[in-house]
Formats: C-alpha cells, sequence, structure tokens
C-alpha cells in the first residue's frame, strides 16, 4: 500500500508540478506526518524532492525531472511499457489508462513493436467482458457463477472460488475450488455461460502447484500417427519435434493422447490427413465411428 502510494504522490507531482502536505493528506486519507515520511522515503530513493516553507510553499520536484532517471534503467523501462502495451487486449480501461500515465512519466512514447491477442477472431467483444469478471472475482475474491458445458454436453451450474487464469495449449481455462465438486478444478473459458461475480466472498486457498489441466484430461495412450504432407503446418504447431519423423513424404508422430472420445474428436478434424498405426484396438474403435458417421449420410 505505501509502494503504490509514493508512486501516486510523484505522479501527481509531476503532473501539478506543485502540492502541500495537508492537500496529500486528503487525497489520500493519511495523517500529515505519513505525507511527511513519504516524501523523506521519495527523497531517500534519489527522488529530487524538496519542500520549501511559507506562503506559496510547499513540496516540489525538481524541474524537468524525468522518472527514469531515478527509479527504472533504459531497457528496465522499455520492458515495463512493453508489458503493458502487449497485454492491453486483456485488460480494463483502468490498466489501459496505466500505460498513457507511464509514458506520460517515462516522457517518452511506447515503441509499438509487439502486440499479444488471445481472443477468438469471432468473439472479442464478449471474451473481454469474461476475462474482465472472472479478473475482478479473482482480485476482489468473490464468487463466480456461471453455466457450463460439461464432458457429457451436459451444461451444469457452477459456482467456483476463482484463483487465476490460465492460457495453455491455445486454451484459456480459471482454475478455482469449484463449490459443487468441493475439489480444484479447471473450467474452459470457452465452454462458461452467463458469468456473473456474486456479492458473496471467500477466503484465498493454496493451489498445490503441481495442478494443471493436464490433470483432468485422464488416463493417456501411446499412439503412433501418420499424418498426410498437407497437414505438416498443424502437426508442427500441435507436437514436438522430438515426436515427429518425415519419411517418404509423410508425417510419423509418436506421442501420447488421452484415451477417451476426445481423442477421436480431434483426429477427425484431420479428416483424410490421418491414420492410426497404433494401437490396433484404437484403430477398430475409430473404424466404428467412421462406420456409424457413415451410416447417418446414407439415406
Amino acid at each position: 500500500m505505501t509502494e503504490s502510494r509514493l508512486f501516486k504522490i510523484l505522479y501527481f507531482l509531476l503532473e501539478q508540478g506543485r502540492t502541500t502536505a495537508p492537500e496529500l493528506a486528503s487525497l489520500f486519507e493519511v495523517s500529515i506526518r505519513t505525507i511527511y515520511r513519504d516524501v523523506n522515503k521519495l527523497s531517500l530513493a534519489g527522488i529530487p524532492i524538496y519542500c520549501s516553507p511559507g506562503k506559496g510553499g510547499g513540496i516540489f520536484l525538481m524541474k524537468d525531472f524525468v522518472l527514469e532517471r531515478a527509479l527504472f534503467s533504459e531497457s528496465e523501462r522499455d520492458e515495463l511499457l512493453a508489458a503493458f502495451q502487449g497485454f492491453q487486449i486483456l485488460t480494463d480501461g483502468e490498466q489501459v489508462e496505466t500505460l498513457a500515465k507511464l509514458q506520460s512519466l517515462f516522457q517518452v512514447q511506447a515503441t509499438s513493436w509487439l502486440e499479444v491477442d488471445f481472443t477468438d477472431w469471432r468473439k472479442k467483444a464478449d471474451q473481454k467482458e469474461l476475462f474482465d469478471t472472472i479478473k475482478q472475482a479473482i482480485l476482489q475474491r468473490r464468487v463466480l457463477s456461471f453455466s457450463y458445458l460439461n464432458g457429457r454436453g451436459e451444461r451444469e451450474q457452477r459456482k467456483i472460488e476463482a484463483l487465476k487464469l490460465v492460457f495453455k495449449s491455445q486454451n484459456w481455462y480459471v482454475a478455482g475450488f469449484c463449490r459443487l465438486r468441493q475439489a480444484p478444478r479447471f473450467f474452459k473459458l470457452s465452454r462458461m455461460r452467463d458469468c456473473q461475480m456474486l456479492e458473496e466472498r471467500f477466503k484465498q486457498r493454496v493451489l498445490d502447484e503441481k495442478f494443471s489441466p493436464e490433470e483432468r484430461l485422464g488416463d493417456t495412450v501411446k499412439v503412433i500417427l501418420k499424418f498426410d504432407r498437407k497437414y505438416a503446418f498443424r502437426v508442427y504447431e500441435e507436437f514436438s519435434e522430438a515426436e515427429i519423423e518425415e519419411t517418404d513424404g509423410r508425417l510419423y508422430v509418436q506421442t501420447h493422447l488421452p484415451s477417451h472420445d476426445s481423442l477421436y474428436t480431434y483426429l477427425l478434424s484431420f479428416l483424410d490427413g490421418v491414420e492410426i498405426l497404433k494401437l490396433p484396438r484404437l484403430r477398430e474403435e475409430f473404424k466404428e465411428k467412421l462406420k456409424a458417421i457413415t451410416d447417418i449420410y446414407k439415406s
């Protein structure tokens, strides 16, 4: 809290030029003595701040002071601005305003060399609203309520104590304690609907560091897959180089994949561009599912 107030005092002085201890005390709802202690801390940190007594006096910064000279090296300044700029897509208006303030403090315009956008092409507005709702619930420790599509295709009403947002393997998740299951869970944002932040608050829980979305996948099996070269762009995006071997114009992949129906859903996305070489059991099960699909379109 103290560090936040020091930054705000510094920004206020850079913006206003001059102030008084009573004015700052009123603004930050602390005592005048606390303000003078803050001024002393800023001075000890190398900030050229000084006080002038009498009429027309007050608290000042040395003329032409620039924040970076005292607190940040040039590379640190650039990294800080880049971090804020690159992830603006996940921020609300207040944090975008923070970027503008930092640029003003550093008296420099950030170079626009990086843009990170995790949102879907079709759902940009909805996703930003969802991100902000979850973020506020995490920061304020308030319970989230939403409708969730489970693995069986059924909608369930869930309430969770959201702890963090996680981006993993091309998907966004919210990690938290599920009130229904009474256990930590990961929820895919793409399956969430009608997300609301409730008034109810919760005490912070600590998640096991090993807890990850992969734990929710269940058992996996080792498979060998043969891909047509026309899907090379996906193969190299979705598997590691150590798992891929190129032979005779085809791509062979040895990897571990979930042993439930999501495996077949995934393979179907390659249409006729993939063949299961191992395990024989999976190959037969996949043939049965393909036959069932073919039967639908016979008439």
